[in-house]
């Protein structure tokens, strides 16, 4: 496959992130400067070695990891050639300031070499303990049609950024199996606000189901919630609190979501408004 696209692979290392410090993929999808940054700051004794290139990908499910970007090295600045311009990358970037003085900071440009396969392109990268840095042939798992965010599994693992939401709902095409579970039951969600972690749970019922009422998220961002409005939507992440056949009455699913609202104190303490 790098070779495909004019790579030599010996002057490739293949990364792969996991989600220790930050969630990389999130990253990914919202600040390129920062997420490049982040690859950049690398221990003393940083296995890219004299590659020329990185294959970034993110941590998926099991083994997986799911490709993200091409970055070109063109140096490195060691730890003893460190000034106070590379501190102020750190701290503009909301990255740890001890790398500072721990770390090496390579110079990368993310490319656009195959970024036609970025979130697209999946492989088997081996067990977990295995280095996150290699040179290895890797198994090509799966490539994704365009815009498709995976597979539907269960409505107890549903977690989606609003950039994943947006995909769903915009292509529906490439993401059969969300649209026939979401569109097929009620039910009540939350909204997490990643930026200070402030909930809002709300319910679903009618034609439509779950995903009828999420496609308002995405084309407005707040779907006429008030206090939803003035956030930045970018920071949304959706998920299914419980889920209710589509034969319930719109009053029973109602009674369930302020039930939640209570448990989770979205009233009080996040951002339902009644």
């Amino acid at each position: 496959l790098l070779k495909s696209y004019n790579l030599n692979p010996s002057m490739v290392r293949l990364v792969r992130h996991g989600n220790k410090e930050y969630d990389v993929l999130d990253m990914f999808q919202q600040d390129r400067v920062r997420f490049t940054e982040y690859t950049a700051w690398q221990s003393k004794d940083s296995r890219y070695g004299d590659s020329k290139y990185l294959a970034v990908f993110a941590a998926g499910r099991g083994t997986t990891a799911l490709f993200l970007g091409v970055c070109l090295i063109s140096g490195v600045t060691k730890n003893n050639e460190l000034k106070q311009e590379q501190l102020d990358i750190i701290i503009r970037n909301s990255l740890p300031e001890r790398w500072y003085e721990t770390s090496v900071r390579y110079h990368l440009e993310l490319t656009e070499i195959m970024s036609d396969l970025s979130e697209r392109l999946v492989i088997d990268w081996g067990q977990s303990t295995i280095s996150w840095v290699q040179n290895r042939d890797k198994p090509i798992v799966q490539i994704k049609p365009i815009n498709s965010i995976g597979d539907f599994t269960s409505y107890d693992r549903v977690l989606l950024s609003y950039q994943d939401l947006k995909k769903l709902i915009y292509d529906t095409d490439s993401n059969v199996s969300w649209v026939n579970a979401l569109s097929s039951v009620n039910g009540v969600y939350l909204i997490k606000y990643k930026v200070d972690g402030r909930l809002y749970v709300g319910s679903a019922y009618g034609k439509g189901g779950i995903l009828s009422r999420w496609a308002a998220y995405a084309k407005s961002g707040h779907a006429g919630n008030k206090l939803l409005k003035d956030l930045d939507h970018r920071n949304f992440e959706f998920s299914v609190l419980e889920i209710s056949p589509s034969t319930m009455s719109a009053d029973d699913v109602i009674a369930r979501e302020n039930r939640w609202k209570q448990c989770l104190g979205t009233r009080e303490f996040g951002l339902n408004d009644n």
